[in-house]
């Protein structure tokens, strides 16, 4: 493995995982001096069981707990006012939020209005630029249908995307318990964008050893597991193990550079209807094949997550990188079997028109970087991936 001149990798969250891991939620409070929490969820999204089954983690504990389980869809920048009231009038000390998504974006903004009285300042890029300082304690209690952007320091307030690493949460708890039977469109959704980000943080030649040991450890665990999900062979266990998966590919997202295919799915997922990550992934084999003219050593070492050490150890050096591009039409292959939306095998399966992806890439042309768009984007409208330079 060779290592960057310089590197840097930040990674604040730590991961209470397992059956009954819950029950640890007041023991990791305590270990703050936090007494009084406010949970915050979705019952549209994780329904009345999961809010009382998170409840009951406290039956025993003494603590003083806030609910508001009525969080919307979207992230409403009329609601902070209100939550943070609730939050300063009920002497609450800490947040845990149940859920993914808006829920977790409303409850790190929160976490930042009621530490720090900050509701952020972005620069041209939308990041934040002021250090807010210490937040109080976060506690998130994972769900499936996430996509790993809950663990980064990045939170949607409705108006703006903000970036600190001050918004990771403190702990996150992916208990099976909260497994939620959710739409299998939402599930397979969330983990494609997971996945899709793991791949691009595992081939940025800038990312440093730790950052690609959660990306090689998120591919992994998506690619064996969520299959298995939609067969719903041993599903809360496969779902926990997905989610996990998850979780890494969001570490390793903020501490790495969003790659081309995250920058054209997003410009792409304008122009239609379809499902961000399956964009990312109509995307993906043609990134990895032209990923694999400029480090074809690193792109070679995709394939070693999918299969493991010994199968990855007997592959020729020169299949690898085809062997590990074959195995993500095989993974998407998998999940179309079960799905009543499929993921396309072309951009042009997906509903876009010529002129709306020349229109794009023109819109994304940048120097050095515009002939690798354009490849990527002819092979994804055909849908054949080529290792011929």
């Amino acid at each position: 493995m060779r290592l960057p001149e310089a590197f840097s990798f930040s990674n604040p969250l730590k991961i209470n995982c397992g059956s009954r891991a819950l029950e640890n939620l007041p023991a990791e409070l305590a270990a703050f001096n936090a007494t009084a929490p406010l949970i915050l969820a979705s019952r549209d999204q994780v329904g009345k069981k999961r809010v009382s089954t998170l409840i009951d983690a406290f039956k025993t504990s003494g603590l003083t707990l806030g609910i508001y389980d009525r969080l919307p869809d979207q992230p409403q920048p009329d609601l902070m006012p209100v939550l943070a009231r609730m939050y300063r009038d009920g002497a609450c000390d800490s947040v845990i939020v149940l859920g993914h998504g808006s829920v977790v974006d409303t409850a790190k903004c929160l976490n930042l209005m009621v530490s720090a009285g900050f509701q952020g300042t972005p620069d041209d890029a939308g990041r934040d630029v002021a250090d807010p300082g210490p937040l109080r304690p976060l506690m998130l209690v994972a769900t499936a249908g996430g996509n790993g952007d809950e663990v980064t320091g990045f939170a949607n307030d409705g108006v703006r995307r903000l970036c600190s690493s001050r918004l990771i949460p403190t702990v996150a708890f992916i208990d099976p318990a909260m497994m939620v039977e959710r739409n299998d469109r939402d599930v397979v959704d969330g983990a494609l964008i997971a996945l899709v980000h793991a791949v691009e943080a595992f081939l940025d030649h800038s990312a440093g050893p730790m950052c690609r040991a959660y990306a090689y450890t998120a591919i992994g665990l998506i690619v064996k597991h969520l299959p298995a999900v939609l067969r719903n062979t041993d599903r809360k266990k496969n779902l926990c193990a997905a989610v996990n998966g998850q979780v890494a590919a969001g570490c390793a997202f903020f501490s790495s550079s969003p790659g081309i295919c995250h920058v054209l799915a997003t410009a792409l997922k304008k122009e239609t209807d379809l499902p961000l990550g399956f964009l990312m992934a109509t995307l993906l084999p043609h990134m990895v094949a032209e990923a694999g003219f400029k480090q074809p050593e690193r792109v070679s070492e995709l394939l070693h997550p999918m299969v493991g050490a010994d199968i990855y150890a007997v592959t020729a050096a020169d299949l690898k990188t085809p062997r590990a591009i074959a195995l993500f039409w095989e993974f998407f292959d998998a999940l179309n079997a079960e799905l009543s939306m499929k993921i396309p095998s072309t951009i042009g399966d997906a509903a876009l028109k010529g002129e709306q992806i020349k229109r794009i890439q023109s819109r994304l042309a940048s120097g050095s970087t515009d002939d690798h768009v354009a490849r990527i984007l002819e092979g994804a409208r055909h849908g054949a991936t080529t290792l011929d330079n």
